[in-house]
């Protein structure tokens, strides 16, 4: 990891895995940037368009897609991750674009968050839809 590494900027006053997701991390290759203040990480996301964003999933349940919104106007090339923990569960959700009613769910266990942050962030955020006769419409 180098100063010029992609950064993941985590926006939350009581993230009780940011000790273990930062050093996973920073093994990796993005470098971990933390904002208690809305306010200023917004500023930041402005100023250095971060690789993504990790919000906790509360702001989007309380103010849905438009706090997407506001996220994609201070930086459109930043992925915005939204993050529930439930004991050793994490779901990360991200909005798709075209859709903001589309929200792309990844669960993972706590060990693995690093890892599944890195793996999304490796993606092209745009997802195809798949129809399966057995199931729904499926994201992939």
């Amino acid at each position: 990891m180098t100063a010029d590494s992609p950064v993941v900027l985590v926006v939350e006053q009581d993230f009780r895995e940011l000790p273990a997701l930062s050093e996973r991390l920073v093994s990796g290759k993005y470098r971990l940037a933390t904002c208690p203040v809305e306010a200023v990480a917004l500023e930041y996301v402005r100023e250095s368009s971060p690789a993504a964003v990790l919000l906790d999933a509360r702001t989007l349940y309380l103010e849905g897609p438009a706090c997407l919104d506001r996220w994609k106007s201070a930086s459109g090339s930043t992925r915005i991750l939204f993050a529930d923990a439930d004991g050793p569960w994490w779901v990360l959700m991200e909005l798709q674009d075209a859709d903001p009613g589309q929200v792309a769910i990844h669960p993972c266990g706590v060990q693995d968050i690093a890892r599944t942050i890195e793996d999304l962030l490796s993606r092209d955020p745009a997802r195809r839809e798949v129809r399966d006769d057995r199931l729904a419409v499926v994201a992939v």
